[in-house]
C-alpha cells in the first residue's frame, strides 16, 4: 500500500513542476525572443514481483515450487530535466529602429553592467533594444550590447543595421554586431530575462545568420497547445492528490478499527 502512496507523491512531485514550467512559457507568450522550457519525466526503475511460498495443492500443502513470478511493478516518476526548445518564434514587424531580429541560429552578445560584474557575458535572442543616454545600446534591463569592437555606441542620431550586422551612424560603420553560434543550444544556462549563459569555449562567430532591422522575433510558445498541456498537468496532479487521499484513509482505517479488539 505504501508503494502506491509513494508512486501518487512522486507524480504530484512532478506534475508540481510541470504546472510551473508552463505557466512561466504562458506568461512570456507575449515577450520577444522567449525560448519555451519543456519537462522532461522518466520512471523508476520497475520491480520484479514474486509470489513467495508457491501454489498450494488441494490439501492446503504448499507445493516444492516456492516462489513463482508475477510481473513487475512500476515505482513512480521522477524529474529528469528541464530543456529549452529553441527554435524559431514568429516574425513581426514593428518599423522601430531599435529593433532587431536574428534570422538563423545566433544569439546577440550581451554585457552586464550590473555592479560586482561589469565582465560577464550573456546571450540573447530578444532584439528589443534601446539607446541610453550615453548613446549605448542596450537590452530592456540596460545591459549593453556587444559588437566586434566592444560596447555598441550610436550616439544620438538614427542609425541602419544591414544584414550582416554592421552598424551604421550618419554614413559611418561604428560596429558590427558580435553574432555568436553554438554547436549545442542545450549547453546554454537560462539566467532570466530572456538571457543565456554558456559554458567556456561553447560558442563560435556566426557563420549562417543574418540580422533584419525593424523586425522582431516574437517567443516560440504555442498558447493553445501549452493550455492543454497546463489542463492536462492539473488533472494528473489532481488525480495522484486523490489517489494519496484514498490511501491516507484506508492507513486510518487500518489503524483504528482493523485491528481493535471488541
Amino acid at each position: 500500500m505504501l508503494r502506491g502512496l509513494y508512486s501518487a507523491a512522486t507524480g504530484m512531485d512532478v506534475h508540481q513542476v510541470k504546472v510551473e514550467s508552463i505557466s512561466n512559457n504562458l506568461m512570456n507568450a507575449s515577450t520577444p525572443g522567449y525560448k519555451k522550457e519543456e519537462v522532461i519525466v522518466q520512471s523508476f526503475p520497475e520491480q520484479l514481483l514474486i509470489q513467495q511460498g508457491g501454489r498450494r495443492n488441494k490439501g492446503g500443502a504448499a507445493s516444492s515450487n516456492l516462489s513463482q513470478q508475477i510481473g513487475t511493478m512500476g515505482s513512480g516518476v521522477l524529474l529528469s530535466g528541464v530543456v529549452i526548445d529553441h527554435s524559431q518564434g514568429e516574425v513581426q514587424e514593428t518599423g522601430n529602429d531599435t529593433d532587431i531580429m536574428i534570422n538563423g541560429p545566433g544569439f546577440f552578445t550581451v554585457q552586464s553592467v550590473q555592479p560586482g560584474e561589469p565582465e560577464r557575458i550573456f546571450y540573447t535572442r530578444n532584439g528589443s533594444f534601446r539607446v541610453d543616454q550615453e548613446g549605448y545600446l542596450t537590452d530592456a534591463v540596460g545591459n549593453r550590447i556587444l559588437g566586434e569592437v566592444g560596447q555598441i555606441n550610436v550616439g544620438s542620431a538614427k542609425f541602419k543595421v544591414s544584414s550582416d550586422g554592421k552598424m551604421e551612424v550618419d554614413g559611418t560603420v561604428v560596429d558590427t554586431l558580435r553574432l555568436i553560434e553554438f554547436d549545442d543550444p542545450g549547453s546554454l544556462t537560462k539566467e532570466g530575462e530572456g538571457l543565456f549563459t554558456a559554458p567556456p569555449g561553447g560558442g563560435r562567430q556566426a557563420a549562417s545568420t543574418t540580422v533584419s532591422q525593424g523586425f522582431l522575433e516574437m517567443s516560440n510558445v504555442n498558447v493553445t497547445d501549452e493550455m492543454i498541456n497546463l489542463v492536462s498537468a492539473m488533472r494528473t496532479y489532481e488525480a495522484n492528490q486523490r489517489v494519496i487521499q484514498t490511501f491516507d484513509e484506508i492507513l486510518s482505517k487500518s489503524a483504528n478499527q482493523v485491528g481493535t479488539i471488541k
